[in-house]
């Protein structure tokens, strides 16, 4: 049976999100090892109880999905998940654990509160299910997808080896849900791994490889536990809908000799974490970046920039789309790199490309002072006559926008702008920059550079209005842009306005149904980072609602019932189609 487990799981994580009992949560945190770099926990009990609390049930949802070719499979699914032995009211886990590329891999955690009836659906749906054991554990390997799935009396997990290298690329390992499965696909290459040593595998035989990985999670010691790592272990304290936890130490360390030794040393220690909870009318991320003893002492020394607010105010709209204010002290690249010892490696490239052999990679980090802005507003999406073929139309989008950086050291920013690759593009007259002849060419955005600001905008008349000063942002939530104010930085994003610009006739008629379903959701989004307190730095992230009195994930789940209703009915009109 193609992907069983992952099937399984994805169907008792989904039960999970709609049951309705109540069950005590055991933290299976402890079968996390260190070497993970990203972990997602699902708090599956306070999900249901958000959810039941305000009257989803599966029943409900099922019984808004179902016809008479659907609803004895879904409620089956539903019911398989119920007898299943999973506890549905446990924590999951969904972790990548990089080790080196042979042998890192993706592992699905999860409870149980009866190992027997988990046995039997094992032995139900898999088509050769063969039960092994070892000590304290049972297992059975699916030599198709390379996995074990092993349990005990309290936890079931299931590993599947995966490309490191993918991870890293974007790539989602196949046989896990939302994932792809090739047959074919090439796992085999490898690199020296500073955590090797942590994997004990003498076999290269699959099934010895991952069984042994799964003895050695059912049996970590406390300080070989993610939950010994304090980021994870407050993460989890914080008792969120979802958690996000990565450590970007491991996913380096898998690359060996590849990352300088400096870099693994600087990294030491930082970890970030993100704790999503569904609220009524929206949900709230808090994210929280945790450094290490050497990156701390940089951060203390140039992570006191605060956004400039006033680079928004003078934004010439009423309209406003979004916007993002940062204060960003760019010298804290230069020390980044120097701690990592490729600083002369910087200069020597710095050099070389530009031309300039007296630049070097501190003049081009002084020569800004890390203030930057961009705003976007007055979207207009209309029908115009194509330029090509008269009796034809077009779309054409409209959109004003601003980009603004503030010059730091004046010296340093007449050595960088003296480059002579950026000849080729700017030329300066009198005390200012403008595009050089050959790059004016239409369509090119308006520029203007001095020693003071940088400023970019998609036509003169806006650039103009900006600079001028004579025109003030309006239409914002100043509650919000007043709390921008000595935090480094703020952003914001209004879904509203931005859908309402979009004429109906310009959805495609076949995507108008759901179009209209996704533009009633969303209000808007705000974002703010907060200054490094000596050990972390706090952000929080809101996605408003515009049904601000109705529960988010309610909203949510009932977006998703009613999107695949519409799948459903578009795929019985579509009689072409055979499924």
């Amino acid at each position: 049976m193609t992907k069983m487990f992952s099937k399984v799981l994805l169907t008792a994580v989904t039960a999970a999100v709609i049951l309705s009992a109540c069950s005590k949560v055991p933290d299976q945190s402890k079968y996390i090892p260190k070497t993970a770099g990203v972990v997602l926990s699902i708090n599956s009990k306070q999900i249901t109880n958000k959810l039941v609390t305000n009257g989803l049930t599966m029943e409900k949802v099922i019984s808004i999905l179902q016809d008479k070719d659907t609803a004895n499979p879904a409620m089956k699914a539903w019911k398989d998940a119920e007898n299943s032995g999973v506890d549905l009211q446990n924590n999951f886990f969904v972790s990548v654990v990089f080790n080196n590329n042979q042998q890192s891999y993706v592992t699905l955690t999860g409870g149980l509160k009866d190992a027997g009836k988990f046995e039997a659906y094992l032995k139900k749906t898999l088509p050769n299910f063969s039960l092994k054991k070892k000590t304290d554990f049972q297992y059975v390997w699916e030599a198709d997808q390379d996995a074990v799935i092993g349990w005990n009396k309290e936890t079931v997990i299931y590993i599947r080896g995966v490309d490191a290298n993918k991870l890293k690329n974007g790539g989602i390992p196949g046989g896990i849900p939302g994932g792809g499965f090739d047959e074919n696909e090439d796992d085999s290459s490898a690199v020296d791994s500073a955590v090797a040593t942590q994997v004990r595998y003498e076999s290269t035989d699959a099934e010895a490889t991952w069984v042994a990985e799964a003895d050695h999670l059912f049996h970590l010691k406390k300080d070989e536990s993610a939950a010994d790592i304090t980021a994870f272990h407050d993460l989890l304290k914080n008792n969120a809908d979802l958690s996000v936890y990565v450590n970007p130490e491991p996913m380096y360390a898998s690359q060996g000799s590849a990352i300088p030794a400096n870099l693994k040393k600087l990294l030491e220690g930082s970890y970030y974490t993100g704790a999503i909870n569904f609220e009524k009318g929206k949900v709230v991320m808090d994210g929280v970046s945790y450094a290490g003893k050497d990156l701390s002492e940089i951060y203390k020394k140039y992570g006191k920039s605060e956004a400039d607010v006033k680079l928004l105010e003078q934004y010439p709209s009423d309209n406003i789309l979004g916007f993002m204010v940062y204060g960003f002290d760019f010298r804290m690249i230069g020390d980044i790199v120097k701690a990592t010892g490729l600083d002369g490696m910087a200069n020597i490239s710095i050099r070389m490309y530009s031309g300039n052999q007296n630049l070097t990679l501190d003049d081009i980090l002084n020569a800004f002072n890390g203030q930057m802005f961009f705003a976007a507003s007055d979207l207009n999406v209309r029908k115009a006559p194509s330029t090509i073929v008269p009796e034809d139309s077009v779309t054409r989008t409209d959109l004003k926008w601003v980009f603004a950086m503030k010059v730091g050291d004046k010296a340093a920013f007449e050595k960088v702008m003296s480059i002579p690759a950026l000849q080729t593009f700017v030329t300066k007259k009198g005390d200012k920059y403008v595009l050089a002849e050959m790059a004016q060419q239409p369509g090119m955005p308006a520029v203007s550079i001095d020693d003071k600001l940088i400023a970019v905008a998609n036509d003169q008349p806006t650039l103009d209005a900006y600079l001028g000063g004579r025109s003030k942002a309006g239409g914002l939530d100043n509650s919000f842009v007043s709390k921008i104010n000595g935090n480094p930085m703020g952003a914001y994003i209004n879904f509203e306005k931005i859908s309402a610009a979009i004429p109906d006739n310009q959805i495609p008629e076949s995507g108008k149904a759901i179009a209209s379903q996704v533009k009633d959701l969303l209000k808007d989004a705000t974002a703010i980072t907060h200054p490094f307190d000596g050990k972390t730095q706090h952000s929080e992230v809101v996605l408003n609602f515009k049904k601000q009195d109705e529960h988010s994930l309610v909203q949510l789940v009932n977006l998703g019932t009613n999107v695949a209703k519409i799948v459903q009915e578009e795929k019985k009109a579509d009689t072409s189609v055979v499924y």
